[in-house]
């Protein structure tokens, strides 16, 4: 009777370890990455917040964040992000090593906002963004968020080609004038 309990005990306690090994392997990983050049990175942190659970076709919302059903395919939206960037609480901080990365591991499957909560040293902050860990085996998700460096020159807000477009349209405008005013015959009185 007692080898048969101890057996037991000993089966029992190789399932439940064999259950906790599956268990971490669903369990996956978050890269972030900031490409600062040839830049050293001095301060800086990166805040990993669970925003919602997988289910059927996306992800449920926690109730502080609201609820609802998130679709797979509205994931990437930085509106969506944004607005759940404001709600945020309760994240896990990792500073930034000197190369500008930081790694999240043992990340569950679900949706999750990353959010730069301390500004690095000559660089503006990252947009806030979503990203999602699929459930069903190990996952290293890899971010490569765009940072812009801080200098004298105010950022640029429009590109050439808008400029460029603007001073046509003003020099068309100007020509229909020209050819509106020489094209008119004079009256005789």
């Amino acid at each position: 009777m007692k080898r048969g309990i101890i057996a037991l005990m000993v089966i029992g306690t190789l399932l439940s370890l064999s259950i906790c090994a599956g268990a971490s392997e669903m369990k996956g990983s978050v890269e972030v990455k900031l490409d600062t050049g040839e830049l050293p990175v001095t301060n800086g942190a990166v805040t990993l917040y669970l925003v919602g659970v997988p289910t059927e076709g996306g992800y449920r919302l926690l109730d502080r964040y609201g609820g609802g059903v998130v679709r797979s395919e509205d994931a990437g939206s930085g509106n969506l992000a944004y607005w759940l960037s404001e709600l945020s609480d309760g994240g896990k901080e990792l500073l930034l090593d000197v190369d500008g990365r930081v790694v999240f591991s043992g990340v569950e499957p679900g949706l999750y906002l990353l959010e730069q909560t301390r500004r690095m040293d000559g660089f503006y902050p990252f947009r806030a963004f979503l990203a999602e860990m699929p459930a069903g085996g190990q996952w290293i998700q890899r971010f490569e968020p765009m940072v812009v460096p801080i200098t004298d020159e105010p950022p640029c807000t429009g590109d050439v080609g808008t400029y460029l477009a603007v001073l046509s349209m003003a020099l068309s405008g100007g020509g229909l004038v020209c050819c509106g005013i020489w094209g008119r015959k004079r009256k005789k009185f």
